[in-house]
Parts: structure tokens; sequence; C-alpha cells
């Protein structure tokens, strides 16, 4: 799958992990690198529902169109998809509830 960033700031966090590690922490920048890593391998988007741990789900409201992945915690990964589900975007790292 392809995948795009919103910003530099995630590019970057994801080619260089120390910066995730500096800006979330160890344990949320792991699991930010580790999830794009695994978004990059999969065909299409379907495949993240597969993933359990993940709990991929579609927001609702003024954030419909996007969706939540599960990084540790309260903490998530936010992306978009394209309509033919081959390209997401990711759009931001959140501590949800924060």
């Amino acid at each position: 799958m392809k995948v795009l960033f919103a910003s530099v700031r995630l590019r970057r966090c994801y080619e260089e992990s120390a910066r995730a590690f500096r800006k979330w922490g160890h344990e949320v920048g792991q699991r930010y690198v580790s999830r794009i890593e695994t978004l990059y391998a999969m065909r299409d988007f379907s495949e993240a529902y597969r993933q359990a741990s993940w709990r991929t789900h579609a927001l609702r409201g003024d954030r419909e169109g996007q969706y939540a992945i599960n990084l540790i915690g309260r903490w998530r990964l936010i992306v978009t998809r394209d309509a033919t589900d081959t390209t997401i975007t990711v759009k931001e790292v959140s501590n949800h509830y924060e």
C-alpha cells in the first residue's frame, strides 16, 4: 500500500525513529514506526481491519472519513484512505481524550 504523510514532521518521525521517540516517548514512537511499516506491506486498507490489536475503526462527527488505528493505551494513529483503498494518508498521532 502507498503511505503518504500530511506533514513533513510525521514523515520524519517515521524515517528517523529517534524523532518519534522524542516527540511521543519510546513506546508510542516505536508503535508508530511499526504500524507505518506494516501499512506499507499491506495490499489495501481492508487488511488493517484484520489486525485485531489495532482496533481499526471509522471515526464519526467532524472526523467522518478518517480512521483510527490503536498504537498503545489511548494513543492512536489517525489516517484517511483514497477511494481505491490502496493509498492512505497519515494525518496525526493523538492521545485520545487529551
